[in-house]
């Protein structure tokens, strides 16, 4: 087996079958509302899209801006944003989302399509965890240690994202005023992990960060070649 089909196959299983729990401050453990690749793996998938360029696609249903293999499959950090005006954000691989918040008028969803927490945007509460064909209602006080909500700043920025216990805790989606859009996880409070920074030039920075500081960079190349229209 090659090397590349090692590393997809590790991704692949990494993905879907490793879980873990997000830290907090709760006096009880944090319930696991999906499977979680650890930085390990994170590090691997990085490693895996590093040399994808970045692309516009058009399609009949929206516009994908993100990472592309060199066979014009989604692949790496994206956000497509529907002509209905959901939105999916987070990490492709072989044009399928692995990881990532999917977002319509009505519900969020974090994680990938079997295993995943759903956010009513009514109420901004966590309604349910799915694990394959077991969905679990959250109830009781860790209902309100949950969210999912839009928060904006007085300097225009604004995040839509998890909350845990009032505090950006999971994974959001930050808007700065100027126009630059960043994907990735947050830990009490502090943006802290992998994601991405698509710029309002449409360049884009994938990484991993803490806080405001980039520990480890690098910079997507923009391939004029591969934007078409189906």
């Amino acid at each position: 087996m090659s090397y590349t089909n090692k590393l997809r196959s590790l991704l692949l299983v990494s993905f879907l079958l490793v879980g873990g729990l997000l830290a907090g401050y709760a006096q009880y453990t944090p319930i696991v509302k999906y499977q979680y690749a650890p930085a390990a793996y994170q590090s691997v998938f990085l490693d895996y899209v590093a040399n994808n360029a970045a692309s516009i696609i058009n399609t009949y249903s929206g516009q994908y801006v993100g990472q592309v293999d060199s066979k014009g499959l989604l692949c790496g950090y994206g956000m497509f944003v529907n002509n209905d005006g959901s939105t999916i954000m987070g990490q492709f691989n072989q044009g399928k989302l692995l990881f990532g918040i999917k977002m319509s008028s009505q519900n969020a969803m974090v994680g990938d399509d079997e295993n995943y927490a759903n956010y009513s945007l009514s109420t901004g509460h966590l309604d349910y965890i799915l694990r394959g064909s077991d969905r679990q209602v959250v109830d009781g006080e860790k209902l309100y240690d949950y969210a999912f909500v839009s928060m904006r700043y007085q300097n225009g920025d604004q995040y839509v994202g998890e909350l845990y216990q009032r505090k950006r805790h999971g994974y959001g989606i930050y808007y700065y005023a100027n126009g630059d859009i960043w994907y990735g996880e947050y830990k009490n409070d502090v943006r802290s992990g992998y994601g991405c920074l698509f710029d309002r030039n449409g360049e884009m920075t994938i990484g991993m960060w803490e806080g405001e500081d980039l520990r480890r960079c690098i910079f997507v190349r923009t391939d004029k070649k591969l934007k078409k229209k189906k």
